[in-house]
């Protein structure tokens, strides 16, 4: 739960917020937004239980809503009762839509309302109707006198003894004729037939189907086709009704599976002993005081049952929670003993340690430690969570002053982040938002893949980073017809690119035409976003037109494929050639002959571009033996020609000529040291016979010693070159 109010604390000034309820520092829980759009105290309530007591609010919320729903289906529901309900409403300590409840308990009422004044309309009409007919103006007088007396006591007691509906009747019956009476009736059975107050209306009809049968006799076609229409609106409405209830049992019936499905649910967290499934359980009530109507005389046992498993779950509640309080006390003693191993190494830390990787290593395995462990003592949560904060700020502080390696590293992620929210900034005044949003996007995957920093710096840098693109966002939002412009813009340009791309996609010179799609494709990159209805469409556009000539091109690059398998056995031929050609026993006209093979090769054309390096390097192979046999024959040198000209392999001609160079090399060298022994015998010549020694022609004669001392060496090198040289060729001949 800290770890979800830390996340909380970031975006907002509370513990806790959501769209509807804030938790306050000194954990108060408020309702945003009351039946009066005020704020309302909801309670207290510790940061731990938030989410607890969000469900039994919701849970509240939920048996008003079937409250309700249970009295608005209730065709004989008083005025009384609506307004306990309304009253019930106003003061809940529930979250949900109140405001809707409220406002469908009203217009209850005011239905209930509109009915009592049109009972009392027809009362006041019938008392009306009364006295126009009992009066004594003249007129009905008059008519009373001319009809007769007899006629006109009838008449009267007929007038007093009728029900408002029969002297409506009757004044049909005497103010219009058959045809406007019956028609009169079918628009009140259509009307009626398209109201969905299936109690309401089906008596409405009903006293309809009475006026009819007791109104005045007619034969004619017009009367007979309105008690057509008459039917065809009472059975439409018949109908209606029959598919209503219909559904309602369907309703029912599945609102009984889903409270059994509960009720089994429960059953198997009861039996199974999963005492800890307090929030499930408390889900599962909510879901139960959501479930609608049931059929008739099969709730009752349901709701007896899933109360019986409610008192059951609470009972072993409490065990559970005593249990809890153990383990939390264990825990708490555990944690105390990490966070002293955690204070002790941050302790140590300063600028004589050393060991950095040992001390990460103990510090993590002592965190993984802590998270593992349950929780503590809500009243000790707090304290504990402060040391363990504290040595962790403690530790990382210590770190980045004397570890000079995480100093670096931090200082690289802290600048990579700080470039990242500058960028972001930069983004504010961008003209093309459409291409801002796709580059702020990048900005946030890219902050996710740097390192993470200490956590004030961390949370400092966030806090920038964030602040950019929430503003961001926010102009984003009110420019959304400059980002359509822009979208479209972008539109066009990517046509434009499209259009080039399909005049480019059939060229036979692939390889511009390989330079200039790269290049499209840069360009294409480059432009912004376009709207996401037309941006697969527009992409696909794009790719056929490169697919077709990148198709082209592979098409084009296999044919050459197979002329350079051609070209590489072509010169395999020829290179066959020139090695015969360095056995040739005339070195000069082998020369001469390995020109024209040389031109061949060169114009062979291309071979596989795996293959290149290797058969230049054999070309390159046969082509110095040629011309060293050429150059030995040419120099004079009678050894050179004699191995120009013997029939020896190539590993064996180079080994020769490997020893040969190093034998003249020592050559020059057995020179020079008997030129230097001539040097030094001419030195002594100038020193005269004396009795007594003489220094520096003793140091004389000592070079002159030396000096014949690597003669010597130097002439059994030169012989042993030459038994290895004669060997190698008695071994080729032999």
């Amino acid at each position: 739960m800290n770890t979800i109010m830390e996340e909380k604390k970031k975006t907002s000034q509370y513990l806790y917020e959501d769209e509807r309820v804030f938790l306050t520092e000194n954990e108060e829980l408020f309702l945003k937004n009351d039946l009066q759009g005020k704020q309302k105290k909801l309670g207290e309530v510790s940061q731990d239980n938030v989410e607890e007591k969000l469900a039994e609010l919701q849970d509240a919320f939920a048996a008003l809503e079937s409250k309700v729903k249970e009295a608005l289906s209730d065709d004989d529901v008083s005025q009384e009762k609506l307004d306990d309900l309304t009253g019930e409403i106003s003061g809940a300590n529930a979250i949900g839509d109140l405001k809707g409840l409220l406002e469908q308990v009203e217009v209850k009422k005011a239905s209930l309302a509109n009915e009592k004044d049109d009972q009392d309309e027809v009362a006041a009409g019938d008392s009306s109707e009364k006295e126009e007919v009992t009066g004594d103006e003249p007129a009905v007088k008059e008519e009373a006198e001319e009809e007769g007396a007899l006629q006109e006591d009838e008449a009267q007691s007929e007038t007093e003894d009728t029900s408002p509906r029969q002297e409506d009747e009757q004044e049909t019956e005497a103010s219009d004729d058959p045809e406007t009476y019956y028609r009169e009736i079918v628009k009140k059975a259509e009307d009626l037939a398209a109201e969905n107050d299936w109690q309401h209306v089906d008596n409405e009809l009903d006293k309809l189907s009475h006026r009819w049968s007791e109104g005045p006799s007619s034969d004619s076609d017009k009367v007979k086709k309105l008690f057509q229409k008459f039917n065809k609106a009472v059975s439409s409405f018949e109908k209606r009704k029959e598919a209503h209830y219909e559904e309602l049992n369907r309703k029912k019936e599945k609102n009984l599976e889903a409270k059994k499905k509960l009720l089994k649910e429960f059953e198997g967290i009861v039996s199974n002993k999963t005492w800890s499934a307090t929030k499930r359980v408390s889900q599962m009530k909510g879901q139960w005081n959501r479930v609608g109507m049931l059929p008739s005389g099969k709730g009752e046992k349901l709701d007896e049952r899933f109360e019986e498993l409610v008192g059951i779950f609470n009972d072993h509640k409490v065990d559970r929670l005593v249990q809890q309080r153990q383990k939390e006390e264990d825990n708490l003693m555990l944690k105390l003993a990490v966070l002293e191993k955690m204070e002790s190494i941050v302790k140590e830390m300063d600028h004589t340690t050393s060991r950095w990787k040992e001390i990460d290593e103990e510090f993590e395995d002592l965190t993984r430690q802590w998270k593992k462990m349950g929780r503590v003592p809500k009243e000790k949560s707090n304290h504990v969570w402060e040391r363990y904060k504290n040595a962790q700020d403690e530790y990382y502080d210590r770190k980045y002053k004397y570890d000079k390696q995480h100093q670096s590293k931090v200082d690289s992620f802290s600048s990579k982040k700080e470039k990242i929210c500058k960028e972001a900034e930069e983004l504010l005044q961008e003209e093309d938002i459409a291409s801002a949003a796709r580059k702020i996007n990048k900005l946030h995957r890219r902050w996710k893949k740097t390192g993470n920093l200490p956590q004030l710096l961390e949370d400092k840098l966030w806090s920038r980073f964030k602040a950019a693109t929430d503003e961001f966002n926010e102009r984003k939002a009110n420019n959304q017809d400059k980002i359509k412009e822009q979208e479209d813009e972008h539109y066009r340009q990517k046509l434009a690119l499209i259009d080039e791309a399909n005049a480019l996609k059939d060229t036979d010179d692939f390889e511009k035409g390989h330079r200039q799609m790269q290049d499209l494709m840069d360009r294409w990159k480059k432009v912004g976003p376009v709207s996401r209805k037309k941006s697969n469409k527009i992409w696909k556009k794009f790719k056929e037109a490169m697919d077709v000539f990148y198709d082209r091109r592979r098409d084009h690059f296999k044919e050459v494929k197979e002329k350079r398998k051609d070209n590489l056995h072509e010169k395999q031929e020829i290179l066959d050639k020139l090695r015969e050609l360095g056995q040739h026993e005339d070195p000069v006209e082998a020369v001469n002959i390995a020109k024209g093979l040389q031109e061949e090769f060169k114009n062979a054309g291309y071979v596989p571009i795996k293959q290149k390096n290797k058969m230049w390097k054999q070309y390159r192979e046969v082509c110095d033996v040629i011309y060293n046999r050429f150059r030995a024959a040419k120099s004079g040198n009678k050894f050179d020609q004699e191995l120009a000209k013997a029939d020896l392999d190539k590993g064996d001609r180079n080994k020769i000529q490997k020893l040969r160079k190093e034998f003249k090399k020592v050559k020059k060298e057995v020179r020079d040291l008997e030129k230097e022994v001539l040097q030094y015998e001419e030195t002594k010549t100038y020193f005269k016979p004396s009795g007594s020694g003489n220094s520096l022609l003793d140091e004389v004669e000592e070079k002159i010693e030396k000096a014949e001392q690597k003669l010597e060496k130097k002439q059994k090198k030169l012989d042993s070159l030459t038994d290895e040289m004669e060997d190698i060729r008695e071994d080729a001949e032999g």
